[in-house]
């Protein structure tokens, strides 16, 4: 038989206030009980406390999966992505979200601005406009990526060249 909306909100109550977790089959009680009833009420809404906190893992890892198939899509070029012009008092400018924006900022083209969120400078819309895929937003940050990455392994090149005469020759090297 299902619980009731009042019996649903009694066990999500009881959830909260015993801090009640799942362990296999077994429930994890955080904050005890202080008198035996309470304990009995726990007890004979077992069944039902399991019932609910596995549907809550359930839609958690749904959650996640349609989080982590909506970065894929995204970076895949398979979902077009489209920053929304914020005109605020402060701070104006194109903000982009979620997944998009993590993506974005990955690459460069995004920054994050606490308590705002994260802006896509105009120089990026107006060489892509107002709607891009992420594979043409990567393209356009290839090259400056590119000599970054070339000037990183210079330099520790350098560095482990200068590593390896200090040792060759036992003496400091700046």
């Amino acid at each position: 038989m299902e619980p009731t909306t009042n019996q649903m909100d009694e066990i999500r109550r009881m959830i909260s206030k015993y801090r009640i977790t799942r362990q296999g089959d077994n429930l994890a009680i955080y904050n005890r009980p202080k008198t035996a009833a309470e304990v009995e009420v726990i007890r004979a809404a077992k069944p039902e406390i399991l019932a609910e906190l596995i549907r809550r893992e359930e839609e958690s890892a749904a959650k996640e999966a349609a989080r982590i198939e909506e970065a894929r899509a995204i970076r895949a070029g398979e979902i077009v992505i489209r920053p929304q012009w914020h005109d605020g008092e402060i701070l104006s400018g194109w903000e982009v979200f979620g997944q998009a924006a993590d993506a974005l900022e990955e690459i460069g083209l995004a920054k994050y601005i606490s308590g705002w969120g994260h802006i896509v400078e105009q120089a990026t819309i107006d060489a892509l406009g107002k709607e891009f895929t992420f594979p043409q937003a990567a393209e356009l940050t290839r090259r400056a990526r590119e000599e970054k990455e070339a000037a990183a392994r210079a330099k520790a090149e350098e560095r482990q060249a200068k590593f390896d005469e200090a040792k060759r020759t036992g003496k400091r090297v700046e």
